[in-house]
């Protein structure tokens, strides 16, 4: 289970030296935003807004293999809300129970530590935050240049683009 970031997202959030902003001028708020923070706000809003990126907008190695610790007790809430996203965005007007059990099939792996299936789900994952991640870039002008800026504008964005949802 392999996640990989969109290409300008290491850019985006001055990631240098295993530290977010690090152009910030304090130092240590940088070492708290980890790097799977910015792919998970990208994933968050592709999610939302259904957006999926192409996948050869990826880097090519992966830049971490599992969720964060902090992050385990969310993975079957990110499988349900890809599940959620990727049923929205097939026409399922006809679709039988059978047909949305195979959908869903496609995309979890109940084995799996994220519960996503390793083709589908992971990729699904992938490239739902890399499309949130250009849809954040295109709105966030001029970038964030502190965890709290961008806190402070993503929150913004947010209730700009999806109010109460």
């Amino acid at each position: 289970m392999s996640f990989h970031l969109r290409s300008g997202l290491r850019s985006f959030f001055d990631f240098d030296a295993g530290r977010m902003f690090s152009k910030s001028p304090t130092k240590e708020e940088g070492k708290a935003f980890l790097l799977f923070d910015g792919f998970y706000a990208g994933l968050l809003l592709g999610l939302q807004l259904g957006r999926l990126s192409e996948k050869s907008s990826l880097e090519k190695n992966n830049f971490i293999i599992g969720y964060p610790d902090v992050y385990l007790d969310s993975r079957s809430y990110i499988a349900g809300l890809v599940v959620e996203a990727e049923l929205r965005r097939l026409d399922t007007v006809n679709y039988s129970q059978a047909d949305y059990e195979r959908e869903i099939a496609k995309l979890l792996d109940p084995d799996e530590p994220s519960r996503l299936s390793k083709e589908n789900g992971i990729e699904a994952v992938n490239l739902y935050a890399a499309g949130g991640f250009e849809y954040l870039r295109e709105k966030m002008k001029p970038k964030p240049t502190s965890v709290q800026n961008f806190l402070i504008r993503y929150h913004e964005l947010w209730d700009e683009e999806f109010g109460d949802t």
